[in-house]
């Protein structure tokens, strides 16, 4: 019965997906967009920019941006008809309003799925997004997924699995199943639109109809909503990136800075805007490691359930550069998958001395925290994480076998440019509350190579992925037009530091 309701699943899923291929499903209609370009853009007074658009195509300058110093738009104004130039009410920042009569500012989030920060601090410098304060860094948790980083920035942790294919002690959950059911997806309470996981395989066939459609959707709700604060959740962007890699996060970013302005332009300029990200991409090509085929060739059992000494459960569900897998024998797992091909790292907890164990091919290393909350690094034999030069002048030169405790901020400053930003936190906190049911082993991939579904290998031209410990996987990004934010923020500080501008974030803790 089991295998024939999966059998089932599968053909709908395939089915879904060939139809896919011969039309855009049912994608609804673009959303209305600022024009691209100003007509005129000339130097104004005190190094300020002046740029002057038609905005309803009757070759007419209609609204002008006023740029200042630091590149920020600091002025609008408008003339409809044969009226007189009037400001736009154009204040950014949350300000109370003077006049008591005056509703307050109105408040737009937008999470975008898998934009890199590097792609939005360009697009910035070139000249968009000026509505906003420059992007910043967000860092991501590992692995480096959707449900993992958002259920840490509205604090609903801990998510049932990494993805929705998970073991759950007894047996592997049907990722198709969960997916549908959102039985991952603690964060959805938190957000006012996102699209039917039922359309996902449309848009990553279809990304840039889908990402019209999800911008039009979120238009639609919030210039009809009377509520202050609207959230809008889109998937899109990640299905653009994977297939267009960074040609499709540029061109989707170009559109959504466009979109942000019709929305400033269609309020009267009574409204704050905040754009973030869950996570990063690594925008490049990648081949799929045959993962359980290579453990079963080992001599593992790749298996649903574990019963005998040798089982195995490699739940494949996605399109990644993580990869999660439940064993009894973690250490000895560890370290023959580390042996294949495009496999970089694999890590596993040692229950009983509540230590992160790391594993590469030429190292090994031990990640403790203790009471007061410091973490530890001592490693045993090479340098898996490529941590001990930047460690060095933090533990007085002492040698790299030793465990020197250094407290979580001077470890976090000193290793976010490193080839695993943050890495110390981010591996523990993935072992200690993210997940309900963490795999036993957690894996890290190198980009180029990414783990997970056959069928969506051959069925996607995967040209960006996520997943991993890397900086472009991990570096999402965020940027407000309500002020500046730190220029570094994990994702579960995001909210904090939103709400201490002035925008309200509805989270977990208002319900705890």
């Amino acid at each position: 019965m089991k295998s024939a309701r999966r059998c089932h699943q599968f053909f709908v899923v395939y089915a879904i997906a060939i139809l896919a291929l011969w039309t855009p499903g049912c994608a609804g209609p673009p959303p209305k967009l600022f024009p691209i370009t100003p007509v005129n853009p000339e130097a104004g007074e005190s190094d300020s920019l002046r740029r002057e658009y038609d905005t309803n195509g009757d070759k007419t300058v209609d609204f002008i941006e006023t740029l200042g110093p630091d590149g920020r738009i600091i002025e609008l104004r408008e003339r409809r008809g044969d009226a007189n130039w009037t400001v736009v009410d154009w204040s950014p920042g949350r300000t109370p309003s003077p006049d008591a009569n005056t509703p307050p500012r109105r408040h737009l989030l937008i999470i975008v799925d898998s934009v890199p920060v590097h792609m939005v601090r360009e697009a910035w410098q070139a000249g968009r997004f000026r509505l906003f304060h420059p992007p910043v860094r967000v860092i991501a948790p590992f692995p480096v997924m959707t449900d993992l980083s958002l259920s840490e920035f509205y604090g609903c942790s801990p998510c049932p699995g990494v993805e929705s294919a998970y073991f759950d002690g007894r047996r592997l959950r049907n990722g198709y199943e969960t997916y549908t059911q959102g039985g991952n997806v603690p964060w959805h309470r938190f957000v006012d639109y996102w699209m039917n996981t039922t359309a996902h395989a449309f848009a990553y066939l279809w990304p840039d109809a889908w990402f019209d459609h999800e911008l039009r959707e979120i238009q639609d709700a919030f210039t009809s909503s009377t509520q202050r604060d609207f959230t809008g959740y889109c998937v899109s962007t990640s299905a653009v990136g994977a297939m267009y890699g960074r040609t499709g996060h540029a061109r989707a970013l170009v559109r959504l800075d466009r979109f942000c302005q019709w929305i400033v332009q269609r309020e009267g300029g009574r409204v704050d805007i905040t754009l973030m990200s869950d996570h990063g991409h690594n925008l490049m090509l990648s081949d799929r490691i045959p993962l359980p085929e290579t453990l079963a060739r080992m001599g593992y059992r790749v298996t649903e359930k574990l019963e005998r000494p040798g089982d195995l459960v490699v739940p494949e569900f996605g399109i990644v550069t993580y990869a999660g897998m439940s064993t009894r024998e973690p250490d000895r797992v560890s370290r023959d998958v580390v042996s294949i091909d495009g496999i970089r790292l694999a890590t596993y907890l040692d229950a009983l001395r509540d230590e992160v164990v790391v594993i590469a091919r030429d190292g090994e290393a031990r990640i403790g925290r203790t009471a007061d909350g410091r973490f530890t690094y001592q490693a045993l034999r090479g340098d898996p994480l490529a941590l001990l030069p930047v460690l060095a002048p933090l533990t007085a030169g002492t040698s790299g076998g030793t465990a020197i405790p250094i407290d979580d901020a001077t470890l976090r400053s000193a290793t976010l440019e490193g080839a695993y930003p943050d890495a110390v936190y981010r591996l523990w906190r993935a072992f200690h509350g993210l997940t309900v049911n963490t795999p036993d082993v957690l894996i890290d991939v190198e980009d180029g190579h990414h783990c997970g579904s056959p069928f969506m290998s051959k069925v996607v031209h995967l040209a960006a992925a996520h997943g991993n410990l890397g900086q472009l996987s991990t570096n999402g990004f965020c940027m407000t037009t309500a002020g500046k934010l730190p220029p570094d923020l994990r994702m579960e500080e995001l909210a904090a530091a939103l709400t201490s501008l002035g925008i309200e974030i509805r989270s977990n803790a208002a319900h705890r």
